[in-house]
């Protein structure tokens, strides 16, 4: 319990309050959850065209990936540690954009198809390309009010400090 009333590990979790937070980060969490285009599945070599057997490393990597995106998501409908979740569902929306971009222009596919199958239209990666950018933001508002990281600040913020706020 000390280590976490210290100050540095209550600035990462302290969260402020706008209205728009609680929507926002939900329905972020929901498109990790549940990838409208799928998501790791259809990247990098894990399910090429023309692959009919997948190495064992290529699923072990396959399922880290998801797990990973799962995490986040649960992280974002939660409201617990957003600041952290933030960087690896930014990474997950800048592919899942860039593979949605490809789909769609021509020079582009050509570039990245070794690496990324390119599916889907530039309207799906310009909607994950417009989510990646509003990441940002909850590097500096949290995770809002309605969250277990507003909840476990004003569990451990001092008595002091709660005294004085009222």
């Amino acid at each position: 319990m000390r280590l976490l009333s210290r100050s540095s590990v209550l600035a990462t979790i302290r969260t402020g309050g706008p209205q728009w937070v609680a929507p926002t980060r939900v329905a972020i969490g929901a498109m990790l959850l549940a990838p409208v285009d799928g998501a790791f599945p259809d990247l990098l070599w894990f399910s090429h065209p023309g692959s009919s057997i997948l190495p064992v490393t290529a699923v072990s990597a396959g399922l880290a990936l998801r797990t990973i995106e799962v995490l986040a998501g649960m992280s974002f409908v939660a409201g617990f540690g957003i600041r952290l979740a933030v960087y690896p569902a930014a990474a997950i929306f800048m592919v899942r954009a860039l593979a949605n971009l490809a789909g769609s222009f021509v020079s582009l596919r050509d570039a990245v198809h070794t690496l990324i199958v390119p599916h889907g239209d530039w309207g799906y990666g310009a909607v994950y390309l417009g989510v990646a950018l509003l990441l940002g933001d909850f590097l500096t508002t949290g995770s809002g009010r309605w969250s277990i990281d507003y909840w476990l600040c004003e569990k451990l913020r001092p008595v002091t400090d709660r005294v004085s706020r009222r």
